[in-house]
């Protein structure tokens, strides 16, 4: 007999000798009677009870998940209705009428989309991004706006205002 056969026949004769070996016969193991559960009584639902239970979402205080972290701030993007009329629209939309230049205080004529006139002197803001006289001059007047980018960064915007003409400087 080969080695490989012995253990094939030791294989199967070492699970007959355990089963022989244990002295007691094999039955049948006895039938469980299946367990009949008791009725439970039926449970009035609380309406009350399933909106406790439901989790919501409060988004108070907290960041709109879906702006953009890369565009500008913008804190002057709507007007509120107590702003200043002068505040009210961007600094390209006044016209300049009027310049008294020759004078200790120098002042000039803004008219507003609506036709209405605003004397302005150096320091008045103008515009929706607290853009501020800088400059008066017999020709025009410079606006200078001031704002920070989302970065951080520092911009400074100046917009001449001319007779009839509107022109950012670069």
């Amino acid at each position: 007999m080969s080695a490989s056969t012995g253990l094939k026949l030791a294989a199967w004769l070492l699970p007959l000798a355990v089963l022989v070996g244990c002295g007691e016969s094999i039955e049948k193991a006895p039938e469980k009677k299946p367990v009949v559960a008791a009725k439970k009584p039926p449970v009035e639902e609380d309406p009350e009870a399933e909106s406790r239970a439901q989790w919501f979402y409060n988004p108070a205080g907290k960041r709109d998940p879906f702006a953009s972290f890369v565009s500008r701030q913008t804190a002057a993007a709507t007007v509120s209705p107590d702003a200043p009329p002068l505040q009210r629209w961007d600094t390209d939309k006044f016209s300049l009428t009027g310049v008294i230049w020759a004078v200790d205080v120098p002042r000039a004529l803004l008219v507003d989309p609506e036709g209405i006139g605003h004397v302005v002197r150096m320091g008045t803001y103008v515009g929706r991004n607290w853009g501020k006289v800088t400059a008066i001059a017999e020709d025009g007047i410079v606006v200078t706006e001031e704002y920070r980018t989302i970065d951080g960064e520092l911009v400074v915007n100046p917009v001449a205002i001319r007779f009839g003409i509107v022109r950012k400087k670069q």
